[in-house]
């Protein structure tokens, strides 16, 4: 597992910062039809059911996401959250992208719990990561995107620079067919919801539908620093 901190100075402005990770060995491939009959079946129809007639601010998970956004100075209606994003491809009834085993049970547990999830490859990883703010100038080319500004975001980052967010991830660590070993991050900035829970749910989801191996969680908080899960 690799070093994973949070800068200290970002609690100042909002307290509420944890990460969710889990750490395994995957052999990447398509999703299964059983994880999408799952999908399409039972988890769909309930997170719009769950989401209808809602503002974006009433859902947890995307309520402190957006808090968050405005607490470091960016604007979540220009900047959305990634997993306001896949929910209003959910809620409008359009189909989810098929990328591949990791991303597509990555994009599972962000519509379910409302919270943005990166997960990257490790192989493309530099030295220890912090999440921390990014800086005038500072960007990367997303995921489906041209350049990102990332200024005032919070993001993840390495001995390279800054490679991943809540809102938009970078192609440099993202998971290909050729990643092996991999970090899962779930981005959770709301203290009510119990994310020790939801890594073991996250946990049974990868080893069941993502053929994975040696799994390994972690939470990093302000209080008490690392800590097992």
């Amino acid at each position: 597992m690799r070093e994973v901190s949070i800068d200290s100075r970002l609690f100042g402005v909002y307290p509420d910062i944890r990460l969710g990770l889990l750490f395994f060995q995957a052999d990447v491939g398509p999703s299964s039809q059983a994880f999408w009959t799952h999908m399409d079946q039972d988890v769909l129809p309930k997170v719009r059911n769950e989401v209808e007639g809602k503002n974006w601010d009433e859902i947890a998970g995307i309520r402190g996401s957006r808090a968050v956004y405005r607490a470091f100075g960016r604007n979540p209606g220009r900047y959305r959250v990634s997993s306001e994003a896949l929910i209003r491809r959910v809620r409008r009834g359009d189909e989810l992208f098929h990328i591949n085993s990791v991303v597509d049970v990555n994009n599972l547990i962000s519509v379910e719990s409302g919270l943005s999830v990166g997960s990257y490859d490790l192989g493309r990883i530099r030295g220890g990561v912090t999440l921390r703010k990014a800086e005038a100038g500072e960007g990367y080319r997303g995921i489906g995107k041209e350049f990102l500004d990332m200024e005032n975001m919070l993001a993840l980052a390495d001995d390279d620079g800054i490679f991943g967010s809540s809102m938009s991830d970078s192609t440099r660590a993202m998971v290909t067919l050729e990643a092996r070993d991999i970090m899962v991050v779930i981005y959770c900035f709301e203290k009510e919801i119990e994310l020790e829970k939801l890594l073991e749910e996250a946990k049974e989801r990868f080893e069941r539908f993502a053929n994975v191996s040696g799994t390994e969680c972690r939470i990093v908080q302000q209080s008490g620093g690392n800590i097992r899960a």
